[in-house]
């Protein structure tokens, strides 16, 4: 497998940094750029050569959703995944709606891992605390559903 670059898009340094140790656990995956705003990962993705763009849902000004609504809008190719520490399928249903293919919780790390994973490799993926609450199309095993 050939390594991944990440854009991460996180306002909280000290939470940025645990994720980037977590992240960093997979030589597979590469940060390139961690930036505090939507509206920095919107002037700087243009230049930077990412395979994924990982953003927390909560971000001052525009929020992750918006963000990931231009970015899919500028870049339909590009995965995005949506960071929250929301169990909320709204937001997760908004997410999915903006383009992103994947939302994680943030206090699961194997989690975060395995919805990058998986979205590289071109799926869907909800993660499994959302359990029965997120409906899509269809679901798959695992608290995982594909739409």
């Amino acid at each position: 497998m050939n390594v991944s670059s990440i854009l991460l898009v996180e306002d909280h340094p000290a939470f940025a940094d645990a994720l980037m140790r977590i992240l960093n656990t997979d030589k597979n995956l590469n940060v390139v750029a961690v930036v505090e705003s939507a509206e920095k990962a919107l002037e700087q993705i243009a230049d930077l050569k990412v395979d994924l763009v990982l953003s927390d849902v909560s971000l001052p000004h525009m929020n992750g959703i918006n963000l990931v609504g231009e970015l899919h809008k500028q870049y339909p190719s590009l995965p995005c995944i949506v960071l929250s520490g929301h169990l909320s399928p709204e937001y997760a249903h908004r997410a999915i709606e903006a383009g992103a293919r994947g939302y994680v919780i943030k206090d699961n790390p194997v989690g975060i891992l395995e919805g990058i994973r998986r979205v590289l490799k071109g799926e869907i993926y909800m993660s499994e605390e959302l359990g029965d609450t997120f409906i899509g199309p269809s679901s798959a095993a695992a608290g995982a559903a594909s739409v």
